[in-house]
C-alpha cells in the first residue's frame, strides 16, 4: 500500500532544478503544488497547482497551506529558502529537516567554520573580515587568497586574489554581496583537488552516499572556478572514510542535523595528503548526483525527502543501501557557458539517446540572455551530462560526443560553450 498517495506537498520556489522534485513526487502518488512570485516557474509547468504567493511570505504561504490542506512542504535547490521553509513548517506544525540554529550555521560561513573546528573537521584556513575593521586588516591578508561573503551562496561575490593590491577592491565586492557585512579570507587551494561529498540522515542514522572529484576551469583570475564535471567514486575515498567520516558525524550530532541531505566541499592537499571541507549545503545539490545514488544504491534521496517532509521519516532500509564505492563510475559532465544572448541550441537528442548517458537538464534556452555577471556562478551552468559507465574508457565517446554534438551559438554565430571536461584529466 502507497501510504502517500494522494497526499499534498507544497514546493517553494519553482526553479528549474525543482521538477525533479514534482517528477518524483508524482511517481509517489503525492499531489504537488508550486508558490513563488514568478508566473514562467519551470516547476509551476508540471505542478498539479501553482499560486503567485512569494515564498518568502511567510504568513501567506501559511495561510495558503491551511487553505488548500496541505501535508508537507519542501523546498530544494536555493539556500535562501532554506529559513522561510522551515519557519512555515514549524508554525503549520509539519516536519523539516533543519531548525532555525542550523540552517542559519550552514548558510553562513564563519559560523559553518567555527561548528567544524569545533567536531573536528579539517577546514581550509581562514579569517574574517568585516565592513568595520577590514580596512585595518588588510596586511595581514597574504595572498594568494580567496575571498567570499559569508553570506551568500552560488559563488556570487568571490574573488581570487594573487597580488597584495588587488585585495582591497576584492574585500569590497565581497562585501557588496552580504547582507551581515561580513567577509571570510581562505587560503588559495589548489582547484584541480576539488571534491564533494554527499550524505543522507535519518534520525540520527548518516550515511555516504557519494564522494566525486570536481574538475574545474578559471575562466579569470577574479572568478570563482566554472565547473567542468566530476568523477565518482573519488580516488581519494578510503582516505575520507579513514580521516573525515567520522568527523562529519560528529558534526552532524554536535549541530542537531539528525535528519536530511547535506553535501560538502573541498579540497586535497597534496601536499600533507589530507582533505580541507570549505563549503557545506543543508539541501539539495543542482549536480544532480541523486541519480548516480539511485543507480548504484537503488534509492532516490529526492523522494526521501519528500517522504520525510510529509511524515516526518524515510525508508532506513531504503538509504541503508548507500555505498560510495560504485560498482562502476558516475560522470558528469558539465557544460556552462559564455556571455551574450542565445540564439541556438542543438545536440541534446542526440546526446541525450546514447549509451551511459542517464541524465541531461537544459537549464537554458534560446533568446535567454548569459550575462557577465553569472560568470563563475551556477547560473551560467546550460546543462548536467549525468553518465553511469562500466570502465573509464568508455567515458571518452561520450566527451567526444558532447563536443561534437553540442552545439549553442549567440546572436553573432559565435559558440558560447566553455571548455568541457578532457579524458586526460581523469587519467584516460
Amino acid at each position: 500500500m502507497n501510504r502517500f498517495k494522494g497526499k499534498k506537498l507544497l514546493l517553494l520556489g519553482g526553479v528549474r532544478q525543482a521538477c525533479e522534485i514534482v517528477k518524483e513526487a508524482h511517481k509517489l502518488g503525492v499531489v504537488v503544488y508550486v508558490t513563488d512570485n514568478r508566473a514562467d516557474s519551470p516547476a509551476k509547468e508540471i505542478a498539479d497547482y501553482s499560486f503567485m504567493v512569494d515564498a518568502t511570505d511567510v504568513d501567506a504561504v501559511v495561510e495558503l497551506c491551511k487553505e488548500q490542506q496541505i501535508d508537507g512542504v519542501i523546498t530544494g535547490f536555493v539556500d535562501m529558502l532554506l529559513p522561510y521553509c522551515q519557519q512555515i513548517c514549524e508554525k503549520l506544525g509539519k516536519p523539516f529537516w533543519g531548525d532555525a540554529e542550523n540552517i542559519d550555521m550552514c548558510i553562513n560561513k564563519d559560523k559553518f567554520k567555527l561548528a567544524c573546528e569545533h567536531a573536528g573537521v579539517p577546514t581550509v584556513p581562514w579569517k574574517e573580515l568585516n565592513k568595520d575593521n577590514y580596512v585595518a586588516e588588510l596586511d595581514s591578508v597574504k595572498v594568494p587568497v580567496v575571498i567570499k561573503p559569508v553570506d551568500n551562496s552560488g559563488s556570487r561575490g568571490v574573488v581570487k586574489c594573487y597580488e597584495q593590491n588587488e585585495v582591497l577592491d576584492a574585500v569590497e565586492k565581497a562585501l557588496s554581496f552580504s547582507p551581515s557585512g561580513k567577509v571570510l579570507v581562505e587560503k588559495c587551494m589548489n582547484i584541480h583537488n576539488e571534491f564533494s561529498a554527499y550524505y543522507i540522515m535519518n534520525h540520527g542514522n548518516y550515511y555516504l552516499t557519494c564522494l566525486g572529484d570536481r574538475f574545474v576551469t578559471e575562466v579569470s583570475k577574479d572568478l570563482a572556478p566554472v565547473g567542468r564535471g566530476m568523477i565518482c567514486p573519488s580516488r581519494h575515498l578510503d582516505l575520507w572514510m579513514k580521516e573525515v567520516d567520522g568527523a562529519i558525524k560528529t558534526f552532524f550530532d554536535e549541530n542537531n542535523m539528525k535528519n536530511g541531505f547535506a553535501f560538502f566541499q573541498g579540497f586535497y592537499d597534496e601536499d600533507d595528503n589530507k582533505m580541507y571541507v570549505h563549503e557545506i549545503g543543508y539541501r539539495l545539490v543542482g549536480g544532480f548526483s541523486f541519480k548516480y545514488v539511485e543507480y548504484f544504491s537503488n534509492f532516490n534521496r529526492i523522494g526521501e525527502l519528500i517522504k520525510f517532509s510529509l511524515s516526518g521519516s524515510m525508508d532506513q532500509s531504503e538509504i541503508e543501501k548507500s555505498n560510495p564505492y560504485f560498482d562502476g563510475y558516475a560522470i558528469t559532465v558539465t557544460a556552462s557557458l559564455k556571455p551574450g544572448v542565445i540564439k541556438t541550441v542543438k545536440g541534446f537528442d542526440t546526446i541525450q539517446a546514447m549509451d551511459g548517458v542517464l541524465h541531461m537538464l537544459q537549464m537554458h534556452t534560446e533568446g535567454e540572455e548569459i550575462k557577465e555577471s553569472m560568470q563563475g556562478t551556477l547560473a551560467s551552468v546550460l546543462t548536467y551530462i549525468l553518465c553511469v559507465v562500466k570502465n573509464k574508457e568508455e567515458i571518452v565517446k561520450i566527451i567526444d560526443a558532447v563536443n561534437k554534438e553540442l552545439v549553442v551559438l549567440d546572436t553573432n554565430g559565435n559558440s558560447m560553450l566553455n571548455d568541457i571536461i578532457d579524458p586526460s584529466e581523469i587519467g584516460i
